[in-house]
């Protein structure tokens, strides 16, 4: 089946390509994420099952839409996990090493669909060496054939039920067996001379609801009713092992006898079936019910024999049955509430625009009031516009929060990629790393989710290669062989922090000192903090590996973490202790859409400085400003605060009469805190970060720009990026 065979049945698959791609790197990650769990947990049957769910269910739907390189790789993986939930196998460290490959393998061929490329991924190499696997657990197995060989003889006896299913029923039997669930036929042998044959199915079928849900009762309750058999034969959707779903039904009186088959997998036919299916549906006035025959000589290399009736959902019209209540609610499932839809994030950034100019209009129309307000003071129509701008304010509030919620996104989509990470590097360095993960739930904008991935990925890579020592080094210096990195996240104010800590050997900080001196970063007799000499290792080049890996050592990964948190408008700090480990902390804001600002004026211009990182605003004299290092400095509360001058920052003309007090916003990230010298404060106002374009992106000191009540354009004040540049770097 290649992917064009989709076209030549008459269906085209390609409006169905984005659900698959969605649904099928959900899936794989939930591989990549089971198999690391596996690896530690060993014989967890429960997660297994889980493993051999998703690449079933990633087979199946790879199946449907005609990706045969991946249907190929995922049913060679999914005979690996058949095999390791029915004991046949233990798990060993090659067989995972092999399924994480699967999974590498398996994204980026989807990654090929997903560029509407031909899937041209070599994937041999994987089949056969899960083949080999097979082939040594089968070689062991040789020593005991009567077990399998009586499994044989069961699987070959068996002949599915004719239960007639309506289109609505075989898609719920194609569902469950794409996702990997038990669809199972129950064989029930009543006791002689029962007399409530129908009240006795009403009881299986709603014991059974319990563990499962119950798809068709054949015959049906009427029948039981008046009909003299003393047998009934349900179709089940169930997770339970086969034994437990026998004892369940044996304790009811008068049910002698129940066997439990396995159904016939209804979306994976081989090639013998889809012939027989071509021809079942090419040939006008054919008997349906005369199929099974045929099938079963078909098949007989599978040993199975393919359902009695030959279904189609696409081609038969929809059957509603009439039936009466007690069989309703054996067939039945209720009605089925969706709880969640997937929206395109285009139109979610579509809808989170026009609240921005919703936002930006409220405030031209608070404005105009105000104005309307200071002329016509005593006008009743004037009142009546500014009790309506402050409801419209209240509505345009909840409006904004609700969409905001839309765009927050579980960091724990971004955490998980890295215990594979971990693991690879830790394997590849000879190091024994324990990944610890913490705060997954916390939820921040998701345009700082998909940004966030490389910086923390860099941040790790340097813990697993610099921070963490060898077994031999942590047994010598009396700590546990198993080094740990915690990667933590959680809410402070209005930002989130995140942070990556290890309990290696610590920053060398004496090491980064001669290093930047040799570099010529920093003047051999400068004093420098040791919180400074740590964040030495954030400018461009810089790196104290004395030997260049695939995993550092070339000084563009932290300067790569420095550059991509400016750009959040955000900022990392180190604290080190030698011996014991280091902890880089991240924090970065919330949202990067609507935010409350503090106007500020400088000279002719107006600035709006966030207001989450707004600490306090102070009224200073000039004669209080003292200059310590190159920096303007004044004491606060006994605290040394240092300063900067928008005016001088930005190179903005310099008034002629210049004022003997000055006022000083006092801005804060984190444990760091600055003031920012300024002429005037405007007051608070909600903004609406708006880009700069490409021409202007990265301007330092710039966030972004918004528009004022009176349209006018207003520069936004990078707070993260204006605190890194004053107490971070330093000039040579």
């Amino acid at each position: 089946m290649s992917q064009n065979d989709n076209k030549n049945q008459g269906v085209d698959l390609g409006e169905f390509v984005e659900f698959y791609l969605l649904d099928s790197q959900e899936q794989i990650e939930k591989l990549g994420a089971g198999l690391l769990q596996l690896e530690k947990e060993g014989g967890n049957i429960g997660l297994i099952n889980d493993l051999f769910r998703s690449a079933h269910s990633l087979k199946g739907a790879s199946g449907t839409m005609g990706f045969t390189p991946i249907v190929a790789l995922t049913h060679a993986a999914e005979d690996l996990l058949d095999h390791l939930r029915q004991g046949k196998m233990d798990v060993s460290l090659e067989m995972i090493d092999v399924l994480l490959a699967v999974t590498d393998r398996v994204k980026a061929m989807l990654a090929q669909v997903e560029q509407r490329e031909e899937i041209s991924i070599e994937f041999q190499d994987l089949a056969s060496t899960m083949r080999e696997l097979l082939d040594g657990e089968i070689a062991v197995e040789a020593k005991d054939p009567q077990i399998p060989q009586a499994e044989a003889e069961e699987v070959a006896k068996f002949v599915p039920q004719n239960f007639e299913l309506t289109p609505d029923e075989l898609e719920k039997v194609s569902d469950a067996q794409s996702l990997g669930h038990g669809v199972y036929q129950i064989d029930v042998k009543l006791g002689p001379n029962t007399l409530m044959k129908a009240v006795r199915a009403v009881m299986a079928t709603q014991r059974l609801e319990g563990i499962g849900s119950v798809i068709k009762l054949v015959p049906s309750i009427e029948d039981l009713e008046v009909g003299n058999g003393e047998e009934f034969y349900m179709l089940v959707n169930c997770d339970e092992p086969r034994e437990e779903i026998r004892r369940e039904l044996l304790e009811i009186s008068e049910l002698v006898d129940v066997v439990v088959h396995l159904y016939p997998n209804l979306n994976s036919p081989e090639e013998a079936n889809l012939e027989e299916d071509k021809k079942v549906e090419k040939t006008p006035g054919i008997d349906l019910e005369a199929a099974p025959e045929t099938a079963s000589n078909t098949i007989a290399e599978e040993k199975v024999v393919k359902p009695a009736v030959v279904q189609k959902a696409k081609v038969e019209p929809k059957i509603v049955a009439k039936t009466s209540g007690a069989n309703e609610a054996i067939q039945g499932e209720g009605n089925t509430q969706v709880h969640t839809i997937r929206v395109d994030t285009v139109r979610m950034d579509n809808l989170i625009n026009l609240v921005g100019e919703m936002v930006i209009t409220r405030t031209r129309l608070v404005q105009i009031g105000l104005d309307l307000k200071a002329q016509y003071s005593t006008d009743v129509m004037v009142n009546n516009l500014n009790e309506a701008n402050v409801y419209l304010g209240r509505l345009m509030n909840d409006l904004q929060e609700s969409v905001m919620r839309l765009r927050m996104v579980a960091i724990g989509t971004v955490f998980n990629r890295f215990p594979r990470l971990v693991r690879d590097l830790a394997k590849k360095t000879g190091k024994e790393i324990d990944l610890v993960l913490k705060g997954e739930d916390t939820e921040l904008d998701k345009t700082v989710v998909e940004v966030i991935g490389d910086p923390l990925m860099h941040l790790i890579r340097n813990s697993v290669d610099h921070g963490i020592e060898s077994p031999e080094d942590r047994k010598a210096a009396g700590k546990s062989e198993v080094g740990t990195i915690t990667l933590n996240a959680y809410h402070e104010g209005n930002h989130i922090a995140i942070l990556i800590s290890d309990d290696g050997a610590g920053l060398d900080l004496e090491k980064i000192r001669t290093k930047a001196v040799a570099k010529g970063l920093i003047g051999e007799r400068e004093e420098l903090s040791e919180r400074d000499i740590a964040n030495l290792i954030f400018l461009p080049g810089f790196s104290t590996a004395d030997v260049v890996t695939d995993i550092s050592g070339r000084g563009v990964g932290m300067d790569v973490v420095k550059k991509a948190l400016n750009n959040l408008g955000g900022m990392v700090d180190i604290t080190t202790r030698k011996g014991k480990g280091s902890t880089f902390t991240i924090r970065l804001p919330l949202t990067l859409a609507i935010i409350q600002a503090l106007l500020v004026e400088v000279g002719q211009e107006i600035y709006a400085v966030p207001l989450s990182s707004v600490l306090e605003t102070l009224l200073v004299s000039r004669e209080d400003i003292k200059t310590v290092g190159g920096l303007p400095m004044v004491q606060l509360r006994g605290n040394t605060l240092p300063l900067i001058s928008l005016q001088e920052k930005f190179d903005l003309p310099t008034p002629e009469d210049e004022s003997s007090e000055v006022f000083v916003v006092v801005v804060g990230f984190g444990d760091k805190a600055l003031g920012l010298i300024v002429d005037e404060l405007r007051g608070q106002q909600e903004v609406v970060i708006k880009s700069l374009g490409d021409f202007l992106t990265n301007l330092p000191g710039i966030a972004g720009a918004t528009i004022l009540g009176d349209g006018k354009v207003t520069l936004i004040l990078d707070i993260g990026s204006l605190i890194q540049d004053v107490l971070v770097t330093r000039r040579s």
